[in-house]
Parts: C-alpha cells; structure tokens; sequence
C-alpha cells in the first residue's frame, strides 16, 4: 500500500492522536501512583473501609478501561494499520504484550478482591495488590513505548482521517464515561485541555464540571485526605 495523496492530506490533515496519548498517559500515571498508595498501605498506612472502597472501586475500573483499550487496537486499530500500510508494519509483538497484559489484568482483578475484600489492618492483601499494579505498570510502559514508537508514525503516514474516527467513536462508545471523561481531562496538559474544553458545547462542559467534581471527591479519600 501507497500513502496518503499529498491533496488528500492536505484536504483533511493528519489523525488526531490526542486521545490515544493521553489514555496512555492515564494509564502509566494509575497503575505507578496505585502501586505506590498501595505500598504505603501495605507498609502500616491506615486505610479506613471507605478509603479501601474506593480504591477498589477505581482499579476495577481501570482494569475494565486498560481491557477496553486493548480490545479496540486488536480489533479495529491493528485492521486498520495492516490495511493501509501492508507491510509497512507488523504488530505482532504489540498483540503478544496484549496477551500477556491481560493474563496479569486477570490476576490484578483476583488482588483487587481480595483487597476489597480484606479486614482493616491487614497489610498482606494490600502488599501483593502494590505488587502486581508495580509489574503491570512496568510491564505496560514498556508495551506502551513500543507502541508509540512504532503504530504512531505509521498512523500518521498511511491511516485516515475517516478510519481514525472509527477508532475514537469505539473508545467513547464502548467506555465508561463516568470514569473516562473526568480521567482525561485530569490527565491531559494545557494544550490538550483548551483542545477539548472548545470541541465540548456548553451543556457537555457542564456534565463534564460535575463528574469531575465527583472525580475529585473520590481522589481526596483515595490519598487519604478525606477522613
């Protein structure tokens, strides 16, 4: 497979990649700063029923968001990129890290239960659970490196404009949003943020205000600030 055309790249510009970035970047920073709460709790740090509720509540559902986003590449991004750049790329590693991710996802949701499920003061569920979000994130960085290394430029060569939509119209229909939207904005810098607060209409951006008020709300007992 040839390129985009000049004049088709000029008509309708490049994909946005704006999404994809930030969605890894809120990966990375959940599962490094979940590793680290969880060692401090691990290591004697009270965690109340609420706070240990609320922590459990936030990685089931990062689990359930690093899934979805890993079901969308393998079953529409990789489509994509193989039938517009043929043998220009080759994502067979990155479907690999997949399959390895998400055996360790499965075994993340076990200690998030178990977490849960666990009495106050009992350090050990919390020091496996810090544990497996410190192999997962490092596991993920490295899969997320090579990825962005290798899928973004090629996107950027031979993918378009319509197909990428495809790609972020999956995302928002399949996510929850809840927890999806205030995420990204928390994760997003200056640049992206003014992007998508002038895409958003007025009664969007007031939805938006409330469910990261609420966001926001859960992160103070989540650090434990909110006792």
């Amino acid at each position: 497979m040839t390129s985009r055309s000049s004049s088709q790249s000029t008509a309708t510009s490049t994909p946005d990649l704006t999404g994809m970035k930030i969605a890894h970047r809120a990966m990375l920073d959940d599962t490094r700063r979940f590793a680290e709460i969880l060692g401090r709790i691990g290591a004697g740090e009270p965690c109340d029923d609420r706070r240990r509720r609320a922590i459990g509540d936030y990685l089931t559902q990062l689990c359930a968001s690093v899934h979805h986003h890993h079901t969308i590449e393998d079953e529409i991004v990789w489509p994509i990129l193989t039938a517009s750049a043929g043998a220009a790329v080759d994502v067979r590693e990155l479907q690999d890290d997949h399959t390895e991710l998400e055996a360790l996802l499965a075994v993340l949701g076990t200690h998030v239960g178990g977490f849960a499920r666990a009495r106050s003061g009992d350090t050990r569920a919390a020091g496996n659970l810090a544990e497996t979000l410190r192999q997962t994130h490092e596991l993920l960085a490295e899969h997320i490196a090579d990825e962005e290394k290798v899928v973004f430029p090629i996107v950027d060569r031979y993918v378009s404009v319509t197909d990428w939509d495809r790609v972020e119209k999956a995302a928002r229909t399949g996510g929850k949003m809840s927890f999806e939207a205030p995420r990204m904005f928390r994760h997003a810098d200056e640049r992206e943020l003014a992007k998508m607060r002038k895409e958003a209409g007025p009664i969007i951006r007031a939805v938006l205000g409330l469910l990261i008020r609420s966001y926001d709300k859960r992160e103070a007992i989540i650090v434990g600030q909110a006792r």
